[in-house]
């Protein structure tokens, strides 16, 4: 009996992708601003049925799982590639900052509830990324890029309440993209001060 892929069955192949994508994309956008809700409007915005959506995801849980495995890894994948080419620290933070507020909607899905993910195997608490982040504060520091005078720690802590500001006004629609990245990546390196 041939296989699919001796049949020449591969574009089956790309719209099982495609679906699959399409009610991820579903999932976060809807449960980066409620994260209560159903999997009939997650089926709906995705533009399935949804026993099509339970093919591919029999429960909740399995859906859940997957957004969030698939939120980090995207954001990882973004911090990256924005990342890969930056000559200084400073330009590494501007970059990384723009990056993860372009992807506002994940760092909502990932962050807007703090327990929520609480006790689930895909979730990482520990501190690597935040460690990574300190390192690159520190560097910017030594380069006089930002004040020697305040801890890592709390820099991180502001880095990411921007993203998270940034990301939130987007949703909100009170601030367009590129508006937000902007405020943010301005506030985080040069302050709110008049200059």
């Amino acid at each position: 009996m041939p296989t699919a892929r001796n049949r020449g069955d591969e574009p089956a192949t790309g719209v099982r992708q495609r679906t699959r994508r399409a009610v991820l994309d579903a999932a976060l956008s809807l449960w980066s601003r409620d994260f209560s809700a159903p999997l009939g409007d997650i089926a709906d915005r995705a533009q399935v049925s949804r026993s099509t959506l339970h093919r591919y995801f029999p429960d909740r849980q399995a859906l859940v799982d997957a957004a969030l495995v698939d939120a980090i890894e995207t954001i990882e994948r973004v911090s990256e590639k924005a990342t890969a080419n930056c000559a200084t620290a400073a330009e590494e933070l501007d970059a990384l900052m723009r990056a993860m507020v372009d992807v506002g909607d994940l760092i909502l899905f990932l962050f807007s509830d703090t327990d929520r993910f609480t006790g689930n195997p895909h979730w990482d608490s520990d501190d690597e990324d935040e460690q990574e982040l300190a390192t690159l504060i520190t560097r910017a520091q030594q380069e006089g890029a930002l004040a020697d005078d305040v801890a890592p720690d709390w820099a991180v802590g502001c880095f990411y309440s921007l993203v998270f500001a940034a990301a939130s006004s987007i949703s909100a629609g009170t601030l367009p993209r590129h508006r937000a990245a902007d405020l943010a990546v301005r506030t985080f390196l040069h302050g709110l001060a008049n200059r």
